[in-house]
């Protein structure tokens, strides 16, 4: 994770919509995540996160992980409830790359997930497609 900002992460966005189920609604995801509401939307809108952020998110989820259909169906392993977690694991966080970084900077609040989401589609259509391949 050397490169763009030092100290910053994204979460792979084609894995968003596979790990939302596990995050709860905005009352619940400190508690299940480990992360705030304003981090989730960062998460879904494919915006950098600090990196000790996006370690204990991704701690949460990989202990949850066998909860989700998807993850399961994406991950599939013999052990620890049908997941590689190995895989997973490496897949999860990204590192934020110099142009990402600097177009952060000139976006506008985003202050909703749905928001978030239709950023995420914009910026990364190849985890929109994934998205919508998985749910059907």
């Amino acid at each position: 994770m050397k490169r763009g900002t030092p100290g910053m992460c994204i979460v792979n966005p084609s894995l968003v919509p596979d790990i939302a189920s596990l995050t709860g609604s905005q009352s619940e995801i400190m508690r299940r995540a480990g992360i705030s509401w304003n981090s989730w939307i960062k998460v879904c809108g494919g915006l950098p996160i600090r990196l000790s952020v996006g370690r204990r998110f991704k701690d949460r989820v990989l202990a949850r992980a066998h909860e989700s259909e998807c993850l399961r169906r994406r991950f599939p392993g013999g052990a620890e409830g049908g997941i590689d977690h190995v895989a997973l694991d490496a897949a999860f966080l990204r590192p934020v790359a110099p142009a990402l970084s600097a177009d952060a900077i000139h976006l506008p609040p985003i202050r909703s997930v749905r928001r978030a989401r239709q950023l995420l589609v914009g910026r990364y259509p190849a985890a929109a497609r994934e998205a919508a391949a998985a749910l059907s």
